[in-house]
């Protein structure tokens, strides 16, 4: 980095001038970047001294502490080994005297902790025992400070150790010297917490247990510090923080080699449930935090071990069983959930552990896991249902409220989907029990229904494990629940029909396999069609069971499409469910004798054909209008997707099969191709009067892809015209969506020897326009989607039909300089895209004889610019669609790779001035050897990378780049 910076200098003095400007409320932009480089560039080491002096403001002071951290920490690398010793012993000094702000203090100890790190072992062999060393003498009964500040910096190292970026290698040496001091550290503690009785020296020592026990938790040589943690409880000035470290202690995973001594912590820890239970009966929520959070991260730290103590041994059962029991109590805590209580959330996680556990047992285990623990999750699920009942008055709650209640009601269907795991048909016989029981009390008085509502949200939780449970099809309880459906008083209440409706959409799986109940819930489904309120739920239940129950529904097709036509005409329904009510209308439709679709649908369709029709003779559409056609546009889309009354099979030529017949004999054309064929040339006005708006040509040609992927080869007759509309549509302006459409032709016809000369013509010009506007934007990042689409076209048609590339029409060279200068661009699909389109080129050319000369003659341009890219010009999170580009020269070029290798090698400075010829030689032997395994080649290439930036063993250099450094 240069001395300075945006003709600053950077010192001592300009740095303390930014940051009191920066605090006096008069900072810009750009002083906060000018800052934040100073911060990182290497002249920091010089200033960050001066800033932190006496007589500095608290804020200069604060900021030059934060560059020793911050330099310390992450830029290490910077400083020489000979420089080590002497910023140790500055460090140190400073720490020890440094009397000002507390806050500039504890960025020193983060400094002095980022020392310890990088030090320890090969420039530092005992630090912790050196830090406790130096300040023990200045430790006085009258002056606590420097013990005080002792245990900050203790605290600090391991917490610093947590957040540090380092190598691998290099974390594991540090984590395995802080491990080793450990033992010392906790002797040390001890002594502390003996020897004082000052408060706040005990709450750092126990924050400083805490810190340490992620080097380990030795349970056998623990028990004195556990002891007094445990005593430390019933203090209220220590009990949170003396819960925080067991928490800490209890869920490291080395406790899992002391189960006895894990067990008998266990009957130590279980008292403390009278805290709880007082707590929580008190209303004091926030109080039983702490205790709850340790028996929660004890559960789901360990439940597996609780599950063998349960089913083996008579006290462990008991143990386990109430430390259950405490947290079913803190699930079940009798107050509104989220205005008054939020602590009822927090166990999820560990009943889900729990029964995950539970269902990987062995059978014999797993069958007296249910006998044990099945009590428990009935009462789990009687707690749920009652917690996810609505607030009758929650109209009056926040957003924030009623958004965090739906994602509570959330985790309790999952907990309620887990439970079914455990209990299978308990569950539903209780359910349908919660289900009689709350459609009387809700018959006898209506103000009843959140408790309806809750089981049949219950109902709709366990739907999707229903769904996946082999025993589906014979289990009756499913059908006595669905039986009961229409008997429901769900008219008196929108929240109960709602999920009334829910649960239809949820059960489409298992009503396909049981279509007797369809007409008891088919009617509900169309019933509430027409209700504003109830739409939403209403449309997705009536596509869910029109995709999954297609065949079953014929009967009830003709009601269907008779509710559907009175819904979208009553005015009660907005365009997206409109929308999706074209997709369980195309689904009736086809069930219907060919003759009778296109009456049945004319009357619905009708309206919006003429809507368009009148709408595309506007030249200058204003938003209203635009917004009409693009939802008529839209509507059409999810009908094509469905109206479709071939079947196909697929031991079956398509030609057999795609010309229907009516009952004479005779060619009948798919209803789409008829629609289509009328629609054509409204399209093609909305197109000529709208030929830049680019959210109603994309709509056009997502349509038109909707079209071709319903008819496939029955396109046929309408192609020249659809690719005409759509070539129209590119030519004025260029869109992803028509790329996306001709791409289909490309494959659907690529082999057919009458098509190539159109399709060649077809490519020749997609290339010419995409290539145009590429070069007419300022940078290629203006045409990012475009450019990615187009790539990825070229790279799946040469993958399918690499035939039509043998186009003397077709710049080649172009397409593939483009492809080149696309690697460097700075967004990841474009990148992506292109590299694949290269991949595929050099893989298909030997396939294709008029291709190998492109390769041979311009391969190595292309190796270049991908190991400039591999050396930094590219970001590094693409590193992986470059190695696709070596791998596939290696296996069809390899020739031609080793001569790159060798130029590569040879010259000086690249890609990158930090690569020497060695590493560069030991990289292309590495890469010459792998021509089929690409993970290695990955590896091989991921490592090189690293060495080209600088960041080989280290990761410092993420924060220059996130800068543009």
């Amino acid at each position: 980095m240069a001395g300075t910076l945006a003709g600053v200098e950077l010192n001592a003095e300009n740095v303390e001038k930014a940051v009191l400007q920066f605090y006096q409320s008069s900072a810009t932009q750009e002083t906060h970047q000018w800052l934040t480089i100073a911060q990182i560039s290497p002249q920091a080491w010089n200033f960050a001294w001066e800033l932190i002096r006496p007589e500095k403001s608290p804020e200069v002071q604060f900021f030059g502490a934060s560059c020793l951290a911050v330099k310390v920490s992450r830029y290490w690398a910077e400083l020489k080994a000979e420089q080590h010793p002497a910023l140790r012993k500055k460090l140190l000094d400073t720490i020890v005297t440094y009397q000002g702000p507390k806050i500039v203090l504890t960025r020193i100890c983060v400094a002095v902790s980022g020392l310890v790190i990088h030090s320890v072992s090969d420039n530092w062999q005992q630090p912790i025992q050196d830090l406790i060393n130096m300040f023990q003498p200045h430790i006085t009964t009258e002056n606590m400070r420097p013990l005080a500040l002792l245990l900050e910096l203790l605290t600090v190292i391991p917490e610093e150790f947590s957040t540090l970026l380092l190598p691998s290698q290099r974390r594991a040496q540090v984590r395995n010297h802080l491990t080793g001091s450990l033992t010392g550290m906790l002797q040390f503690l001890m002594q502390v917490l003996n020897q004082q009785t000052n408060s706040e020296v005990s709450i750092q020592a126990f924050k400083c247990i805490q810190a340490w026990v992620q080097f380990g938790v030795p349970l056998d040589e623990s028990g004195e510090i556990i002891e007094r943690l445990l005593a430390a409880v019933h203090d209220e000035e220590l009990s949170d923080v003396a819960f925080e470290a067991l928490s800490s202690m209890v869920t490291h995973p080395d406790t899992h080699k002391y189960p006895n001594h894990l067990m008998a912590l266990l009957k130590r820890l279980i008292p403390l449930d009278r805290i709880l239970i007082d707590y929580i009966g008190e209303g004091s929520y926030e109080c039983a935090l702490p205790v709850l959070t340790l028996f929660i991260s004890f559960g789901e730290s360990h439940s597996r071990l609780m599950i063998d103590w349960a089913t083996s041994s008579q006290d462990g059962r008991e143990s386990v069983l109430r430390l259950i029991s405490t947290i079913l109590y803190a699930s079940s805590c009798p107050a509104q959930f989220p205005t008054q209580e939020t602590i009822s959330e927090m166990p999820f996680g560990f009943w889900y552990i729990l029964q995950d556990d539970i269902i990987a047992c062995e059978p014999d285990q797993y069958q007296q896991c249910v006998a044990l623990f099945g009590p428990v999750y009935t009462a789990l699920v009687n707690t749920m249902l009652m917690k996810s009942m609505y607030d009758p008055k929650d109209d009056q709650w926040t957003a924030d409220q009623r958004e965090s209640f739906r994602c509570y009601r959330t985790d309790i269907a999952d907990t309620i989907m887990y439970s079914f795991n455990i209990l299978r048909d308990g569950l539903l016989h209780s359910l349908l029990q919660h289900l009689d029981s709350s459609i009387s009390a809700c018959l006898t008085s209506p103000a009843a229904w959140p408790a309806l509502e809750a089981c049949l949200h219950a109902w709709y939780a366990v739907a999707e494990s229903l769904a996946d449970s082999d025993e589906e099809e014979a289990n009756p309880l499913l059908s006595m629940f669905l039986a009961k459906l229409p008997i429901i008083p769900f008219s008196k209440n929108i929240r109960v029909f709602s999920t009334v409706l829910d649960c239809i959409g949820g059960f489409s799986d298992w009503l396909a396999m049981h279509p007797q109940l369809l007409p008891h819930v088919t009617p509900i489904v169309t019933s509430a069609l027409g209700n504003t309120e109830l739409s939403l739920a209403a449309t997705m239940a009536l596509k869910d069971i029109s995709r999954d129950c297609t065949d079953s529904m014929r009967p009830y097709a003709g009601e269907v499409i008779d509710a559907i036509h009175q819904s979208t005409v009553s005015g009660c329904l907005n365009t997206g469910e409109i929308i999706r009510l074209m997709y369980p209308l195309g689904k009736m439709l086809a069930l219907l004798p060919t003759q009778q679709i296109l009456p049945r649908l004319e009357p619905i369709l009708s309206p919006h054909l003429q809507l368009i029709n009148s709408l595309s003779l506007s030249p200058a559409p204003d938003q209203q209008t635009r917004q009409k056609i693009i939802f008529v546009l839209k509507l059409l889309g999810s009908l094509f997707q469905t109206l479709n009354i071939t079947r196909r099979s697929d031991d079956q030529p398509e030609s057999e099969t795609s010309q229907l017949r009516n009952s004479l004999g005779e060619p009948v054309d798919q209803p789409v191709f008829i629609i289509l064929k009328q629609f054509l040339p409204m399209l093609d006005k909305v197109c000529q009067n709208n030929p830049q708006d680019s959210e109603i040509i994309d709509s056009v040609c997502a349509l038109l892809k909707q079209s071709v992927s319903t008819l496939q080869d029955e396109i046929r007759p309408l192609t020249q015209d659809v690719v005409t509309l759509t070539m129209t549509c590119y030519r004025a302006t260029p869109q992803p969506a028509a790329l996306d459409l001709v791409k289909q032709f490309f494959v659907m016809y690529g082999r057919e020897t009458e098509m190539e000369g159109p399709l060649k013509s077809l490519m020749c010009e997609i290339c010419n326009i995409s290539l145009r506007t590429i070069q007419s934007g300022a940078t290629m990042s203006d045409h990012a989607d475009l450019i990615d689409c187009f790539f990825a076209m070229l790279g799946q048609v040469l993958k399918k039909q690499a035939g039509l590339f043998v186009n003397n029409e077709l710049d080649s060279l172009l397409l593939l300089q483009c492809a080149i200068h696309t690697l460097t661009m700075p967004e990841q699909h474009p990148v992506k895209s292109a590299a694949m389109f290269l991949t595929q080129l050099i893989t298909v050319s030997r396939e294709v004889e008029n291709l190998v000369p492109l390769v041979n003659q311009h391969g190595e341009q292309v190796f270049m610019q991908v190991m400039k890219c591999i050396g930094g010009e590219s970001n590094r999170t693409f590193i992986d669609f470059f190695t696709d580009i070596l791998l596939a020269l290696n296996k069809k070029y390899f020739d031609n790779m080793c001569r790159y290798m060798n130029a590569m090698v040879s010259t000086e400075n690249f890609p990158s001035p930090l690569c020497s010829k060695e590493s560069k030689e030991n990289f292309a032997r590495l890469v010459l050897k792998e021509r089929a395994n690409k993970r290695k080649l990955q590896e091989t290439v991921r490592e090189f990378s690293l060495l080209s930036r600088g960041l080989m063993g280290s990761e410092y250099a993420s924060q220059m780049v996130k800068f543009g450094l």
